[in-house]
């Protein structure tokens, strides 16, 4: 077995319950674990990330926040599309995947919450992503996502209000769509009453194409922790 560094440990999951974000992840962290032959202890000892907190969230009784994720990738030496993705060979002609509805794999930190249907197809062009915008203030201009490939945006329901860096503030509502260069920096704020959900449909093939830049700031020891930070 691969020698265990010791990393400094991470709180349990605060926000995301067994009922939203991150539940269908565990499975697959599971999955991963075992194929590497390893035990929840020693999965928490390179990872960093408490047993108690592997254990619920392999079980489905926590959510697994986005730097989790991460954590538990890079002490497997795995990509985040090694973690997400499906280990089916890649699809030729006729391709077709199916999700019902809530089935997609999810996961989530503090200001959005992401469901990825139709996982199980790998080598598409595109990533569909349904997403949950929980903040209700503009996070600071450093953390706004910026991406290769371009984005279109549609709200299911709710206002969102959307932001670029060469365009003014536009409010989306109900029914409303964007189409934007995802290379632009861009973010979300919630500015309605309720609930604010939007289906993203990204001009890319990888998950860590669209999140590599976030997965990179926790990794190389940013003082960033999607465990604790709002953002």
């Amino acid at each position: 077995m691969a020698k265990l560094t010791s990393t400094r440990r991470v709180a349990p999951e605060e926000g995301v319950g067994a009922g939203d974000a991150g539940v269908s992840v565990g499975p697959l962290l599971a999955a991963a674990r075992k194929r590497r032959g390893w035990t929840l202890q020693d999965l928490g000892a390179a990872s960093g990330v408490a047993i108690g907190t592997l254990s619920k969230i392999e079980n489905g009784k926590s959510g697994a926040s986005f730097d989790t994720i991460v954590r538990v990738a890079g002490a497997l030496e795995m990509s985040f599309d090694d973690i997400l993705g499906p280990n089916s060979p890649s699809f030729a002609r006729g391709r077709r995947a199916v999700t019902k509805a809530g089935d997609g794999v999810k996961f989530g930190f503090g200001s959005y919450q992401y469901e990825i249907p139709c996982n199980d197809l790998v080598s598409k062009a595109m990533i569909p992503l349904i997403m949950n915008i929980n903040i209700r203030e503009l996070m600071p201009r450093s953390k706004w996502q910026t991406h290769p490939g371009e984005e279109y945006i549609y709200v299911l329901s709710g206002s969102i209000e959307m932001h670029t860096e060469i365009y003014g503030p536009t409010r989306l509502d109900a029914g409303d769509s964007a189409y934007i260069d995802s290379m632009m920096a861009h973010a979300f704020v919630n500015v309605g009453t309720g609930e604010a959900r939007m289906l993203s449909i990204c001009l890319s093939n990888s998950l860590n194409e669209l999140f590599g830049r976030r997965a990179m700031v926790t990794a190389d020891g940013a003082s960033i922790s999607f465990d604790n930070d709002k953002y």
